[in-house]
């Protein structure tokens, strides 16, 4: 008779942190928690999506909305260099939405991190995410996102 296991990764941990693990989760990362800049990438996201969806260009309304046309492009280049990257389709909430999913507070904190020029923070962020191979590729991206948001 065979007898299945009821084994859990949480089984590991100790009660405490059980119980910071399940409260974390329930509570997604909020806008007011990155900078504006991070955020600005982040409503950037959430607009290709939204035109994406809707057979619009993202260009345009990227350049409109960030009133650059580098800063739309530099976006663009750090999507693309994301979603090449990425495991798998990454997750956008709705443009309205104050809580960010995990892949938009990846997004955010790749900003922060690359705003601060700190690569083995921005390692760590994405070690376990993304090959390691391409976290240098990223970071390139990120900051020159960063360079165009804040110039744009």
């Amino acid at each position: 008779m065979s007898r299945k296991s009821s084994f859990q990764p949480a089984d590991f941990l100790p009660q405490s942190s059980k119980a910071a693990a399940i409260e974390a989760l329930s509570r997604p990362p909020m806008a007011n928690q990155f900078s504006p800049l991070a955020m600005a990438l982040v409503m950037s996201i959430r607009l290709m999506a939204a035109c994406q969806a809707s057979r619009h260009d993202p260009l345009v309304e990227l350049t409109r909305r960030l009133e650059s046309l580098t800063a739309a492009k530099a976006v663009l280049d750090f999507a693309r260099a994301c979603s090449r990257a990425w495991p798998e389709h990454a997750l956008v909430n709705r443009p309205c939405c104050h809580a960010l999913t995990p892949d938009e507070a990846v997004f955010a904190r790749m900003v922060e991190t690359a705003r601060a020029a700190d690569r083995q923070a921005f390692a760590d962020l994405l070690d376990g995410l993304i090959r390691r191979e391409r976290h240098g590729r990223l970071f390139e991206e990120a900051q020159q996102v960063v360079a165009a948001l804040s110039h744009g």
